[in-house]
């Protein structure tokens, strides 16, 4: 097979991996226009408070165990293995979802009052803490599906977790007026609904042997990563409590909104390419040219995902108006573009930290990703007293290239790739331009300013030929595709 052959079978996977990512993660973008019906700023605050503290949770009693899993299922020592190790693994998430869930229902009303302000919200922090431990638990079946190259059952299975939340979050929120509660008492039925549909691959994929050695070397393994992901949890949410703390319940409920629908970027591309193409990379390890297609899969990378950076920044203004009814959330449009560009430098920095994967040098990343992940605090903090919630994006975007430049420098030491780093810039000057061009003309008339940010998005590749981007071989490609 092929280089190109094989980045089609990777681009094909994520568009179905793509489609069960949706229930993941989107639900929260699709009911936005009942949030902002239902909630009030201040609430709607409350529940992107509550989702940021989820995600600290899920890394944090995850252990990044199942990253370990994904390196040791395709290791050829352990093959005959597999089973066993997958059975070893669900063990060990399913201890740690109990402990968290015994830890925090103790804890849960003084908790409350130090990040909700009040001892009454502990029955949130309940429902949160229940949602997250279904969440760890689960990830370890989602990742053998994509290890094993399932991504239609994948996607099959979360799109019915998806219309089950979907149809339970607004019967919870409209009709019997729940509120947030009733969010989360939606979502956890959900994963409920989804760990029962999986219980026949689950079975069918385990052998009753608990490989306690193995469980020590993949700790020893993830214990960095789940550090490095610790802190790229905090490094991804110190924005938010930064707002939240700083500012209040209020500006909270305005940068969720902004980041929610910037966010959907990393819910549709980010967590859909990487999956898909982590095990295509793991298995050109050690083949000739695999360094050649690394450089190649991060270039075709990042010139996909601009396409969809200026998508979510050229019509952030529209997307909020239209899904957010109430005017007081629509000054979120402005942190739209600044949010979609950290996330272009997010998928930078996880093609570029490959090379410490494959090097097993994961204790570098876990430094990296603390030392930004603290200076990432330092200048939200600073930012947001400066310029208020746009501060927040700012330290955003700065915290996230400075990430990508550290990872991309000290991979580059350990295992170096040739990567395209002069088209790639080209590629991302051009964008830029084209943005501040599209956010200058928010003001006029809605039909004439769509059109012509359409036509910006449509001139990118025209100009990205005149300025000779394209290697010949690519245009070959781009002719046949045309004429297809």
């Amino acid at each position: 097979m092929d280089m190109l052959s094989k980045v089609k079978m990777a681009v094909k996977d994520s568009f179905i991996y793509s489609l069960g990512n949706i229930s993941t993660k989107l639900i929260g973008l699709v009911l936005l226009p009942i949030y902002t019906t239902e909630l009030t700023v201040a609430e709607y605050g409350m529940l992107g408070t509550l989702e940021i503290t989820l995600q600290v949770l899920v890394v944090f009693f995850g252990f990044a165990i199942f990253q370990a899993f994904s390196r040791w299922y395709w290791d050829k020592d352990y093959r005959d293995k597999q089973k066993s190790l997958f059975f070893t693994s669900m063990v060990f998430v399913l201890a740690s979802s109990l402990l968290m869930i015994g830890l925090f229902s103790i804890i849960a009303r003084p908790f409350s009052a130090m990040l909700l302000g009040e001892t009454q919200h502990a029955y949130l922090l309940i429902l949160m803490v229940g949602d997250a431990a279904l969440q760890v638990f689960t990830k370890m079946p989602r990742s053998l599906m994509k290890l094993q190259r399932r991504p239609l059952l994948f996607s099959i299975l979360n799109i019915v977790k998806l219309v089950v939340t979907l149809l339970l979050t607004i019967y919870f929120v409209v009709d019997l007026q729940r509120g947030v509660a009733g969010i989360f008492e939606a979502q956890i039925i959900g994963f409920l609904v989804f760990f029962i549909l999986l219980i026949p691959y689950i079975w069918k994929n385990t052998v009753f042997q608990f490989q306690l050695p193995v469980l020590k070397e993949m700790l020893n393994f993830s214990y960095p990563l789940m550090i490095s992901s610790i802190g790229g949890v905090m490094f991804a949410v110190a924005d938010k409590y930064a707002v939240r703390f700083v500012g209040g319940l209020q500006d909270i409920g305005i940068y969720s909104l902004g980041f929610k629908i910037a966010n959907v970027l990393t819910v549709l591309v980010i967590n859909s390419v990487m999956p898909a193409l982590k095990p295509l990379k793991f298995r050109m390890m050690d083949q000739p040219g695999s360094r050649r297609f690394y450089s190649k899969i991060f270039t075709y990378t990042v010139f996909g995902f601009v396409f969809f950076v200026m998508g979510i920044s050229f019509f952030g203004k529209e997307l909020v108006v239209w899904l957010a009814k109430d005017s007081a959330y629509w000054s979120a449009y402005h942190l739209i573009p600044v949010l979609a560009f950290a996330q272009l430098f997010e998928i930078m920095r996880r093609s570029a930290n490959f090379g410490l994967i494959i090097e097993k040098k994961t204790r570098i990343i876990s430094k990296v990703m603390l030392s930004v992940a603290a200076l990432n605090v330092v200048l939200n903090v600073g930012f947001i007293y400066l310029f208020d919630v746009m501060g927040a994006a700012v330290a955003t975007l700065l915290s996230q290239g400075l990430f990508f430049f550290f990872i991309y420098r000290k991979a580059q030491l350990h295992y170096y790739i040739p990567y395209e780093l002069k088209k790639v810039a080209l590629l991302i000057g051009v964008v830029v331009v084209l943005t501040v061009i599209a956010y200058l003309i928010n003001d006029i008339a809605l039909l004439p300013r769509i059109g012509i940010k359409l036509l910006l998005i449509a001139s990118l590749p025209f100009i990205l030929y005149f300025l000779r981007f394209y290697e010949p071989v690519e245009l070959e490609k781009l002719q046949g595709a045309w004429h297809k």
